[in-house]
């Protein structure tokens, strides 16, 4: 796991002295994370000479086999099916900067900034391998753009995941040469115009710099990278939620112990998400009878001896769950870590041609990420009926209506948190109905020569906004949870009260029915922001 899943504090953190983020051919998950989501704390961004020289090498060899006249796949040939025309070298430079300009027919919103931005260092890293033959010089522009923060502004649709993400990719080669809209300090710009401001030369396209930059699976990566950490972050919030529950219904502990979950069962993911529940409800001093202490008084019982699977079982919901995420994050490293374009050139000087392009990894991580999220959206809302019903919320008043200050005579007219639980039933229908896999649904393209595609960043794009709607869930279902403690006077003394205290910042306590939307919408993108930038339980 790379993401910090541990609350923060309130205290003021101390300054700390910015430092370069340096590519050495290595890039880490977790430097990736604090460059994308904590830009502010990195003062630029460099390359290792290493690689520079590794690149200059590559490039000179193929300039070299240029002016040998050697036909060179998207060099001196056309592109995809149109391989088999013959570019002449005096119209290299302008083959690039026409790729550029008919790929970028995008549509759709724009995908975040801080996707955009893990794009471009992802590609960045990628062409500073060494064998995808690009100059120095490009390689420079690309981390002098990141040392500014600005990033391009690029539409969410038109990539098939192979040959790579063409079309996305096309608008980072847009500002690379001064041209078309990015982003700078948060700020949508025109690129020419913000060049003029900071003094930034346009960048020229050398040959088979232009398919370089769009040959790749950096956009999905990127995509995926801020997909996870949403993920990583809803698992936590998940698991927070459950113990709270458990607080609140009188739930028994047993079923997140050690001896079920690591002796009788020994999935590690299972393991990691009871010993958290247990952990957040030890800091509350929760200890419960157990469920063989229950007594019988006639043909009933006195209490549960054990409680509903959407509360008992949530280790083994998990579980798994946990276990995908980090062979996700495994599948990410991997591939910032690679030469995804084509072709490429070896140290030896041979030309090689392959399909690194294609977006598999990734997109399968998608689909399983997009599943996972389905089983989340539905645990939610099982516990919130659960909490909601008093048939089975166990003394609460129904739909967690403030009976004690309403009285007798207004109880009745007052719906409490009715209709919050039916707003979670219908986004929890609605995510669940875009979990089916985007991979399944490959297409053949470009005259047949793209006849088997990843769709690697259809999945990004759907994953990314099933967790708008996980979030909304989990905002209402925080809302319900903090109604119920303060319901039962509980005074939370542990690392999760910091999440309660959130929740009660944008959603007062009822005492009476009252419009919630726009509160719920702002304590979602405030869960959302935390989980970007840092949120610690």
């Amino acid at each position: 796991m790379y993401m910090d899943t541990s609350f923060h504090n309130s205290e003021a953190t101390p300054m700390i002295e910015k430092s370069p983020l340096i590519l050495n051919g290595k890039l880490k998950i977790s430097d990736l994370v604090r460059f994308v989501f904590k830009r502010e704390e990195f003062s630029s961004l460099q390359i290792a000479a290493a690689l520079l020289e590794k690149s200059e090498k590559t490039h000179q060899i193929l300039m070299s086999m240029i002016n040998q006249g050697t036909p060179i796949y998207g060099v001196t040939t056309g592109f995809g099916d149109s391989c088999t025309y013959y570019v002449d070298q005096n119209q290299a430079l302008q083959l690039q900067k026409n790729l550029i300009q008919y790929l970028s027919c995008g549509q759709g919103p724009l995908i975040s900034i801080e996707a955009s931005r893990a794009m471009s260092i992802i590609r960045l890293n990628s062409l500073c391998q060494g064998i995808s033959a690009v100059s120095r010089g490009l390689l420079e522009q690309m981390a002098l753009l990141l040392s500014h923060d600005i990033v391009p502004a690029v539409p969410q649709e038109g990539s098939l995941g192979a040959s790579g993400d063409l079309v996305p990719l096309a608008y980072l080669g847009q500002i690379i040469q001064g041209e078309g809209q990015a982003f700078y300090k948060g700020e949508l710009c025109e690129t020419k115009q913000l060049f003029q401001a900071l003094h930034i030369k346009p960048y020229v396209l050398k040959p088979k710099e232009g398919l370089a930059i769009v040959n790749g699976t950096s956009t999905m990566a990127g995509v995926m990278l801020v997909n996870l950490q949403l993920t990583e972050d809803l698992i936590r919030l998940t698991e927070v939620a459950t113990a709270w529950q458990c607080l609140v219904l009188n739930g028994k502990r047993e079923a997140f112990g050690a001896f079920i979950n690591e002796f009788a069962k020994t999935n590690p993911g299972q393991g990691q998400s009871a010993r958290n529940i247990s952990q957040y409800l030890d800091q509350e001093s929760y200890f419960p009878r157990r469920g063989q202490d229950v007594q019988a008084g006639g043909l009933m019982t006195d209490d549960f001896v054990q409680d509903r699977y959407s509360l008992r079982c949530v280790p083994q919901i998990l579980g798994p769950i946990v276990e995908n995420l980090a062979q996700s994050w495994k599948n990410l490293e991997h591939e910032i870590n690679s030469v995804t374009d084509n072709p490429v050139v070896d140290p030896e000087g041979l030309l090689e041609m392959g399909g690194n392009f294609y977006g598999g990894y990734l997109c399968q991580s998608m689909d399983f990420t997009k599943i996972n999220l389905a089983h989340i959206a539905d645990l939610l809302d099982r516990q919130v009926m659960m909490l909601i019903d008093n048939k089975s919320n166990r003394g609460l008043p129904a739909n967690l209506v403030d009976e004690k200050t309403l009285g007798e005579r207004q109880r009745n007219i007052h719906h409490g948190l009715k209709g919050v639980h039916q707003a979670v039933s219908a986004i929890t229908s609605e995510v669940i109905q875009k979990s089916i896999p985007n991979g399944i649904f490959s297409r053949s393209s470009e005259s047949h020569n793209q006849d088997k595609v990843s769709l690697g960043m259809s999945a990004a794009n759907s994953c990314n906004d099933m967790l708008t709607g996980v979030y909304k869930i989990a905002a209402m279902q925080l809302v319900c949870l903090a109604q119920a403690i303060d319901l039962k006077k509980i005074e939370l003394k542990g690392s999760s009260r910091t999440l309660y205290q959130t929740v009660r910042s944008f959603v007062p306590f009822l005492d009476h029915d009252m419009s919630l939307g726009k509160q719920i919408f702002e304590l979602t993108e405030e869960l959302k922001k935390q989980a970007q930038y840092g949120r610690k339980i």
